[in-house]
């Protein structure tokens, strides 16, 4: 037996997967890009991450995770994670992610209201973004439109969470930058690649 789907889902759903895989590709252009390019200042990653604790007194704990552009911040537990790229690289693209994730320690030090209502609705959003893309696809399969409808609602709170995350990740870069700055992280001639 033949479904049909009706397009208008497809509306709502493909704009939004287009626009998370050129983000994903135009971060990974970037990172690659810079990721080659040494830094000037003989830090790794983990090093600026060390520096930073201690420099700017972070009550925060750091730790090594596995893989590439894993680096984040957690705030509930104040842990730094730091992607194992990043532990020996010094390239202008570690010490400028480093540098971000800095930017958000920073962000919940100065009480940053955006910050604390993204840190609320991260848990939500998190198992909405998973959980509604299966719940759409497996509702248009099955031509279960009440299905497809909750994915599609769940799906569209991570995209409200990504309005939202925008001013805060930009932030976060500038504050980044001013870390930059103030320490010297990266030469001067090479901070283009930072932005």
């Amino acid at each position: 037996m033949f479904y049909s789907i009706n397009p208008t889902y497809l509306y709502f759903a493909i704009p939004g997967l287009i626009l998370g895989i050129i983000a994903q590709i135009l971060i990974s252009v970037r990172y690659n890009k810079y990721s080659n390019q040494d830094a000037g200042n003989n830090r790794t990653g983990l090093d600026t991450a060390k520096l930073l604790r201690s420099q700017e007194d972070y009550p925060v704990d750091i730790s090594l995770t596995q893989g590439r552009l894993k680096d984040n911040f957690n705030p509930v537990k104040d842990i730094v994670n730091i992607s194992s790229d990043n532990v020996h690289s010094g390239s202008v693209a570690n010490i400028a992610v480093v540098a971000h994730e800095f930017g958000h320690v920073d962000q919940k030090f100065s009480s940053s209201i955006l910050f604390k209502i993204r840190t609320a609705i991260v848990p939500i959003v998190n198992v909405g973004s998973h959980l509604g893309y299966i719940l759409f696809f497996l509702g248009l399969l099955l031509n279960a439109l009440n299905l497809a409808e909750l994915g599609l609602i769940l799906f569209a709170s991570s995209t409200v969470f990504s309005l939202i995350t925008l001013p805060i990740e930009f932030n976060a870069s500038s504050r980044g930058m001013k870390l930059i700055e103030k320490y010297d992280l990266i030469a001067q001639d090479r901070r283009n690649g930072a932005l």
